[in-house]
C-alpha cells in the first residue's frame, strides 16, 4: 500500500512539473513570436497575421481555462496549439529574413 501511495504522489508531482514546463516554454515561444511578428514589415505581417491571431487566441484561451481551474482539462492542448502557431509565425518571419525570428 505504501508503494502505491508513493507512486501516486510521484506521478502527481511529475505531471505538475511537466505542465509548468509546458506553460513556461509556451510563454517563451509566444513572446518570441510576438517580437518576431512586430519586427516584420507590413507586407510580411500580412502573411503571418492569421497565424499570429491563432497564436494569441489559443494562448488566451489556455490562460482563461487555467484561471477557471481547468475543469475540462483543456489548458494543456490549448498551450500546445499556441506553441504550434507561434512556431509558424517564427517560420514565416525567418523566411522573410528577420533576425529576430531565428
Amino acid at each position: 500500500m505504501k508503494k502505491i501511495f508513493s507512486f501516486l504522489i510521484l506521478t502527481f508531482i511529475t505531471i505538475n512539473l511537466a505542465y509548468a514546463d509546458l506553460k513556461s516554454e509556451t510563454q517563451t515561444i509566444v513572446n518570441k513570436a510576438q517580437e518576431c511578428y512586430f519586427s516584420l514589415p507590413s507586407y510580411a505581417q500580412d502573411g503571418a497575421i492569421d497565424s499570429w491571431i491563432d497564436t494569441m487566441t489559443w494562448w488566451n484561451d489556455a490562460v482563461k481555462e487555467e484561471n477557471m481551474g481547468d475543469p475540462r482539462g483543456l489548458a494543456t492542448p490549448f498551450y500546445n496549439n499556441a506553441k504550434s502557431y507561434a512556431g509558424v509565425v517564427l517560420t514565416i518571419g525567418s523566411a522573410y529574413g528577420s533576425k529576430v525570428c531565428q
